[in-house]
């Protein structure tokens, strides 16, 4: 009898592997066969998720971009009327999409390079698209929550700017890691929330 594949788990266990190797060698060392080796699977049986380069480098792209919609989704999940998000909340929730750990370093050095990739590639620039939204939307309900009495063009002109400074942040991180410390990018963060929600 065949043995059934838990589809979901074996694009975990790739998506895993996929940033181990980003972290231990670079992104140039990101291949079919370097990832599958890291997964401990066969070529073969890891052609079943991704068939080619190409595939690897969108599943890449959506396995980025999944982790971060999730960790963000789990952080924001208990919010409501009774708890409403405080100072330390928002800077943790900008913290979501910074590269303040291994992990979420990685993620980064992978989605810096695909980005780049997707000015070119239209089947990248879709997955780009919809990541890009997804933290304009994080950074609209941080500055809605700081600026609840605001007019909506007052609070475009700073999701703007906080969607800039993450990105920005996160760019000084990933191209200049020994020069950067995570507890200043923290710092910067608090400080730019704390001076939008003092008016």
């Amino acid at each position: 009898m065949p043995r059934v594949v838990d589809q979901e788990a074996r694009r975990q266990l790739i998506a895993d592997a996929l940033l181990a190797v980003v972290r231990r060698d670079g992104i140039g060392a990101v291949s079919v066969r370097s990832v599958a080796a890291q997964a401990g699977l066969s070529v073969g049986s890891m052609r079943h998720t991704v068939a080619s380069q190409d595939d690897l480098v969108a599943f890449a792209m959506r396995a980025v971009a999944d982790r971060v919609g999730a960790r963000v989704t789990a952080r924001v999940g208990g919010w409501n009327a009774a708890h409403a998000p405080d100072l330390d909340d928002l800077v943790d929730l900008c913290g979501e999409v910074l590269p303040l750990d291994d992990e979420r370093r990685a993620e980064a050095a992978v989605w810096l390079e695909l980005v780049t990739l997707a000015r070119t590639a239209p089947r990248l620039a879709e997955v780009s698209a919809q990541a890009h939204l997804g933290i304009r939307s994080l950074v609209d309900r941080v500055v809605a929550a700081l600026l609840p009495a605001a007019d909506p063009g007052r609070r475009e002109v700073e999701a703007a700017g906080l969607h800039a400074l993450l990105d920005g942040l996160a760019l000084h991180v990933v191209l200049q890691p020994e020069a950067t410390d995570l507890r200043g990018v923290r710092a910067v963060v608090r400080h730019h929330l704390a001076a939008l929600a003092a008016g």
